[in-house]
C-alpha cells in the first residue's frame, strides 16, 4: 500500500506500494509476478498457509506459481534490490488469500522508456488573464517540461522528452510565481510523438474554464499540523496526466483547481488528500468526472491501541481497525540499510496480532539493529483493491476510493515496546 508520509511522493500510480494483479494462475494455485526491467536483481520466497516460507529457484520468465494444496491462505516475498546505487534493499511481503489477490505482482524496477526529444508550440494569447512570465506546462505519463511566456502574442515552445508514439497530452497556464494558481488547462488528442518533431496548440478563451471547488475535511476532533491536497488530470488513454489543483497547510482544506478542457468520457480526475500530526497520517485518493470535490478524511486510530515490540522483526498488536471498508493492513519499517514493507489482507488475518517474519535466510538481507522508523497502517475501500496494478492508470478509475490510516513513530532494537499512536 501507500508509503508513510515521509517517503510519499504522491503520483497517483504508487499509492499501492507492491500489490497489484499479475499472471492468471491455474486452478488451486497463485502465480507471483516479479517485474524487473532493469535487471537490478530481486529474491523471491512463499508460504503455503501458515507453513515455513521457501525460496523460490530463480526464473528467467520472472513468474512463479505453486500450488496451494488445499489451503485457503498463501504468502509471497520479494527482495529487490535498488535502482539507484547506495540505497537499501526493499523487502516486500504479501499475505492473503486467493479470493483478494490471486495473482500477486511486485515491481523492483521498470524498463526505462526510450526518450526522444519534440516541441510542443503553445499559443496562450487568448488566455483570459495571461501575462509575461506565466508558466506553461506540457505532461504525460511519467514526463512533463515547461516554457516561460516571453511576450503574449508569441508561443511557448515546450521541449519535452518522452517516449515517442501517439499519446493524449496536458497542458496548463498557470501564474508567474505561483505554479499551482492555474488560468487554463487543455487536452490534446492523439499527439504523434516522434524524434525531432514538432506541433502546435492553440488555446481558445473558451478554454480557460471556470474553476472548480475542492473541500478537504478532517474527522471531529483531529487537529492536524500539516496537510496537502491535489488534483491530477488523466486522460482516457491513461497518457495524458498532470497536476491542475494544489494546495497546502490550512489552504488545503478550501481551494480550487482548474477544469480540463476536452475532458471527454474516459477521463477522470484523481484527487488526493492528506493530513496529519506528529503520529498520525490520514489520507484519501478518490476518482471522479470533475465539478465540486468533497473528502471525508478517515478517523485517526484510537489513541495507543497498537503496539509494537522493539525487535528487528516485531510482534505487532492491536490491529482492528474500526470500519466496515478495511481491506488490509500494512506495516513499514525502515532505516538507512533495509525498507520492511508487509501487506496483510483482511481474509489473511486472524485476530489481531501479527509477527514480522524473517526471511533474512531465504531473501539475503541484513536485519534492521538501530533505530527502526515504523507505520502501521488500515486501508479502506468500498470495494476490493488489491488486484489494483500500480503502475498502470487504467486501475484508479472515476469510482475509485481509496483510503489510509497511518500511525507512525520510531524505535530502537531491543528497546521497550512502541505505543501507537
Amino acid at each position: 500500500m501507500v508509503k508513510p508520509i515521509w517517503l510519499l511522493a504522491v503520483p497517483l500510480t504508487l499509492f499501492l506500494a507492491a500489490c497489484g494483479g499479475g499472471a492468471s494462475p491455474p486452478p488451486g494455485s497463485v502465480t507471483l509476478t516479479v517485474v524487473d526491467g532493469q535487471n537490478v536483481g530481486y529474491a523471491a520466497a512463499y508460504q503455503v498457509g501458515s507453513g515455513s516460507w521457501t525460496a523460490f529457484t530463480p526464473s528467467s520468465g520472472n513468474t512463479y506459481t505453486f500450488s496451494l494444496g488445499g489451503s485457503t491462505t498463501y504468502g509471497v516475498a520479494v527482495r529487490c534490490n535498488s535502482t539507484i546505487p547506495g540505497n537499501p534493499p526493499e523487502v516486500y511481503v504479501i499475505q492473503a488469500t486467493p479470493s483478494e489477490l490471486a495473482n500477486p505482482k511486485v515491481t523492483c524496477s521498470e524498463a526505462n522508456p526510450g526518450l526522444v526529444s519534440y516541441t510542443l508550440n503553445v499559443d496562450v494569447s487568448a488566455v483570459p488573464g495571461v501575462a509575461s512570465g506565466d508558466l506553461v506546462r506540457v505532461s504525460g505519463r511519467g514526463f512533463g517540461a515547461g516554457g516561460t511566456v516571453m511576450s503574449v502574442t508569441t508561443p511557448v515552445a515546450v521541449n519535452l522528452m518522452a517516449p515517442a508514439g501517439t499519446q493524449d497530452l496536458l497542458v496548463t497556464v498557470s501564474a508567474s510565481g505561483n505554479p499551482v494558481n492555474f488560468k487554463a488547462a487543455k487536452v490534446l488528442r492523439g499527439v504523434s510523438v516522434t524524434s525531432g518533431g514538432t506541433g502546435p496548440l492553440v488555446f481558445a478563451a473558451a478554454d480557460a474554464l471556470s474553476p472548480a471547488s475542492v473541500t478537504v475535511s478532517p474527522p471531529s476532533g483531529f487537529t492536524p499540523s500539516f496537510a496537502v491536497a491535489n488534483v491530477n488530470y488523466v486522460s482516457n488513454d491513461n497518457k495524458g496526466s498532470g497536476q491542475v489543483g494544489y494546495a497546502s497547510g490550512t489552504a488545503a482544506a478550501s481551494f480550487l483547481y482548474r477544469p480540463v478542457s476536452g475532458f471527454g468520457s474516459g477521463d477522470r480526475y484523481v484527487v488526493f488528500a492528506t493530513a496529519g500530526d506528529s503520529a498520525n497520517v490520514l489520507e484519501r485518493f478518490l476518482g471522479t468526472n470533475g465539478g465540486p470535490m468533497v473528502l471525508a478524511l478517515p478517523n485517526p486510530w484510537p489513541s495507543g491501541s497498537l503496539s509494537v515490540s522493539a525487535l528487528a522483526h516485531p510482534v505487532v498488536s492491536g490491529l482492528s481497525y474500526s470500519n466496515s471498508n478495511v481491506r488490509a493492513y500494512e506495516v513499514h519499517l525502515e532505516d538507512s540499510t533495509l525498507i520492511y514493507q508487509i501487506t496483510l489482507s483482511k481474509g489473511w488475518l486472524s485476530g489481531s496480532s501479527y509477527t514480522v517474519p524473517d526471511l533474512s535466510a531465504q531473501l539475503g538481507y541484513t536485519p534492521f539493529a538501530g533505530s527502526v522508523y515504523v507505520s502501521v497502517s488500515a486501508l479502506l475501500s468500498p470495494v476490493p483493491v488489491l488486484s489494483l496494478d500500480p503502475n498502470d492508470p487504467a486501475s484508479f478509475t472515476a469510482t475509485s476510493d481509496i483510503s489510509l490510516v497511518h500511525a507512525t513513530g520510531s524505535y530502537a532494537v531491543g528497546g521497550g515496546t512502541l505505543t501507537l499512536p
